[in-house]
């Protein structure tokens, strides 16, 4: 069974989305913010990772990096979610990620997940 990490502070949002992906096969694993998602991204190995970008602690864009620094989490692709893509910089960065502006339905999201999987 695939292993998808949702990584995002807001508890409703984060596990909404988790019953959907359940429903859909998915292994659901949660982290409510970046630090946290560094945590289990290398306790789990999952798949992928969805991250929301404005987080506390430690926001998407500064997981990521963390993320690429080991070898057993660098290769993980992510999916950064956000409300304001541009706003947040994500055209502007650096960091090979895709994203995906909120709203979304689920169809679009499992569209993205599949097409950042088979890369």
């Amino acid at each position: 069974m695939r292993k998808i990490l949702i990584v995002d502070d807001e508890d409703s949002f984060r596990k909404s989305l988790a019953s959907q992906l359940k429903l859909k096969g998915w292994a659901v694993l949660e982290a409510a913010d970046g630090l946290e998602g560094v945590d289990q991204a290398g306790s789990h190995k999952p798949d992928i990772i969805l991250s929301d970008v404005q987080m506390d602690n430690m926001n998407g864009f500064m997981m990521v990096e963390e993320l690429r620094q080991y070898p057993a989490t660098a290769s993980i692709p992510v999916i950064l979610m956000t409300s304001a893509a541009a706003a947040a910089g994500a055209w502007n960065s650096n960091i090979a990620v895709e994203y995906l502006e909120k709203p979304f339905t689920i169809a679009k999201l499992l569209e993205i997940i599949n097409l950042v999987l088979k890369k």
